[in-house]
């Protein structure tokens, strides 16, 4: 199972594609950015799926969720990713 709760924390596990990555925003009165991420059936890393237009998840379809109320807290996820996919390649590099 890709989401699931360890030791008091929920925990994504990625690279077996069973987890749908999706953004938006979300209809409230202030701009809220959101990546939803929910399980899904297996398929090929990197596959784009699109949602059928118009429809809006509800809560319990997206077990775990990121908002953003200003864009330099996406940058600063985003440098973390960077990071990180750095750190790997680096060590996969040594392998």
């Amino acid at each position: 199972m890709p989401i699931i709760d360890e030791y008091g924390s929920r925990q994504l596990h990625f690279g077996s594609g069973d987890i749908s990555v999706g953004g938006g925003t979300l209809a409230m009165d202030e701009v809220v950015g959101v990546i939803t991420f929910q399980q899904q059936v297996l398929q090929e890393v990197g596959t784009r799926s699109e949602n059928e237009p118009g429809h809006a998840l509800e809560p319990n379809e997206t077990p775990v969720r990121m908002t953003f109320d200003r864009v330099e807290s996406i940058d600063v996820v985003m440098r973390q990713l960077q990071e990180v996919k750095k750190m790997m390649v680096e060590k996969m590099a040594m392998k």
